[in-house]
């Protein structure tokens, strides 16, 4: 008996998304069954390996580099261990360069075939490649060599290879229902924004493998990219009760709470589950726990108990691995959404101590130095980043701070104006094409958009415009910025009150009412919603609405009464 097609499909998959603990257990279900399955022992020692437990993974590669079908990935796996250890055995390095040479020479379809998968799985796409071409050749035609094929033409960053990988695997799959195969051909109709046809071959999936999460998993990130929340949050539920800490879902749930519901409690309790489910199920894996909160940290807003949370669990990750610069510009950037910019500074520092050549490090710094008023040092080093921009290509970060500069300075309004709109622009060309889902909110980085219509803002007429009056450009640019920002995540308070407060400069004053009235059934306390409305009133000449949208302000944040505008 050998492995089911769909047990070797979810390792490889769990695999591909970097979730190493459950390539472990996944591995060890198998070995359950077949207790001396030398793939299956491989991949255990494979998740072992990537969560840097160098020695124990060594020792259990060494048990099976010998076993034909594991012989190249097992030596491949040990060069990789050996050369991650803190004193390197040159000795058992050389021993195992010169093995890699002897057996190549003989290896079957299989080893090639686990070769190119490791080699693929470590990021080197085009060493794989030659190791499956290889296999394809030996094996004449393989089914499974082919859909291997397809997956590593499927997840290259060159749209026009990604194109040919359907060939592969549709030659992969065939007339069977080959798991990881049909996987990859959902993946790529969902690349190609074809939502149904994917939705189709999920379906089929669910039929002829019952019981395989991954499909789940993807049926839920198909209807999100088709932008249907309801059937988005079933499936999520649906997941959830087959495996209740299911991270993707977990994610996705709170994901829906912050952009769609607004319901902070609610939305607390849904990223809690989504921390403990990371340090439960994935407790050794820092990359994958930054990866999987980013989203989060895009769209709590200024939800102090949500971002204490994200701090608090930030924080935890670089303490279990200290040398991630990119954990401590995370946390930099989300202390400087909370105000607390001397905190961010320092966070930044020690990301420059780690990675001297982190840009984000250096702007990070840079941005703290101009909220904290020291304008000169920060318009030094950021001639110093121009320079180093013309080699590496314009950062919408840098191009935003000289924007910032600029306008602390009181220099000339158009200069200003100018860079926020090329900052704007780079933001917004690095999202072309991408489904609606995580990365898409990550990358939508709501809060950085609010900094910038904030700095439009500043430039732009204190009144409303009067009829006949020609609406500022600056407020168009703005509402240009924060639009999709509403349409998204219409829950998210801050961008939803800009946008009503662009509405009411630009003379739409019923428009910017309606925004204002959701402003506050999110948060009934917003003392600027609250007089905001009040100047609406007074803007229609309604004296009577107006006194009394600024008692209820009152009733609900006392502060509203030391406001400047009360």
């Amino acid at each position: 008996a050998t492995v089911s097609s769909s047990t070797q499909a979810g390792i490889i998959y769990y695999s591909h998304e970097k979730y190493f603990r459950h390539v472990q257990h996944a591995a060890a279900m198998g070995l359950e069954k077949f207790s001396n399955d030398p793939v299956l022992q491989f991949f255990k020692a494979y998740g072992v390996l990537r969560e840097e437990r160098i020695q124990e993974a060594i020792s259990d590669l060494e048990n099976i580099r010998n076993h034909p079908d594991v012989s190249l990935c097992a030596i491949m796996a040990l060069i990789y261990a050996h050369k991650r250890c803190e004193a390197i055995d040159r000795e058992a390095l050389q021993e195992l360069e010169n093995s890699l040479k002897e057996v190549r020479k003989t290896a079957g379809g299989a080893a090639l075939y686990y070769a190119g998968l490791f080699l693929w799985l470590m990021g080197r796409h085009d060493k794989a490649k030659e190791y499956i071409d290889r296999m394809l050749k030996v094996s004449s035609g393989s089914r499974e060599g082919y859909v291997l094929r397809g997956w590593m033409d499927l997840t290259s960053d060159k749209p026009h290879t990604v194109k040919k990988s359907i060939k592969y695997l549709e030659q992969g799959i065939q007339d069977t229902k080959d798991v990881l195969g049909m996987m990859g051909k959902a993946t790529y109709l969902m690349m190609q924004q074809n939502y149904s046809g994917a939705l189709e071959v999920v379906n089929q999936m669910a039929v002829a493998s019952a019981g395989f999460l991954p499909a789940l998993v993807l049926k839920m990130q198909l209807f999100l990219a088709r932008q249907d929340w309801e059937q988005t949050v079933e499936t999520g539920q649906r997941i959830l009760e087959k495996d209740e800490s299911n991270i993707d879902a977990c994610q996705i749930l709170a994901v829906h709470e912050l952009a769609r519901e607004g319901n902070v409690t609610k939305a607390a309790e849904r990223v809690r589950n989504l921390i403990k489910a990371l340090e439960m199920r994935e407790p050794q894996n820092p990359s994958l726990h930054l990866k999987k909160i980013l989203v989060i940290s895009r769209l709590c807003g200024r939800h102090q108990p949500i971002l204490r949370l994200v701090c608090g669990f930030i924080e935890r990750t670089f303490l279990a691995t200290p040398s991630y610069a990119h954990v401590a510009t995370e946390l930099g950037y989300l202390l400087i959404l909370r105000d607390q910019v001397k905190e961010a500074s320092l966070w930044y520092c020690e990301a420059m101590k780690l990675d001297e050549n982190s840009i984000a490090a250096l702007t990070g710094i840079i941005w703290c130095q101009i909220l904290e008023g020291h304008l000169e040092e920060a318009e030094h080093q950021l001639e110093f980043l121009k320079a180093v921009q013309q080699s590496l290509g314009k950062s919408k970060v840098v191009v935003f701070l000289q924007a910032l500069l600029a306008s602390k300075k009181h220099e000339v309004e158009q200069e200003a104006t100018t860079l926020l709109k090329e900052a704007a622009e780079l933001h917004f060309s690095n999202m072309q094409g991408l489904p609606l889902g995580p990365e898409y909110f990550e990358r939508l980085d709501p809060p950085f958009l609010v900094c910038i219509a904030k700095e439009y803002l500043s430039f732009c007429p204190k009144q409303p415009r009067s009829p006949g009056q020609i609406v500022s450009p600056l407020l168009k640019q703005a509402a240009v910025i924060l639009n999709p920002v509403v349409k998204a995540a219409p829950a998210l308070m801050e961008p939803l009150y800009l946008s009503a407060q662009v509405k009411y400069l630009s003379g739409e004053l019923e428009n910017a009412q309606s925004t204002l009235q959701r402003c506050l059934e999110l948060d009934p306390t917003s003392a600027d919603a609250h007089l905001l409305m009040a100047q609406i009133h007074l803007a229609q000449g309604n004296f009577a609405m107006c006194s009394h949208c600024l008692e209820l302000g009152v009733s609900h944040n006392f502060q509203v009464r030391d406001h400047p505008l009360y």
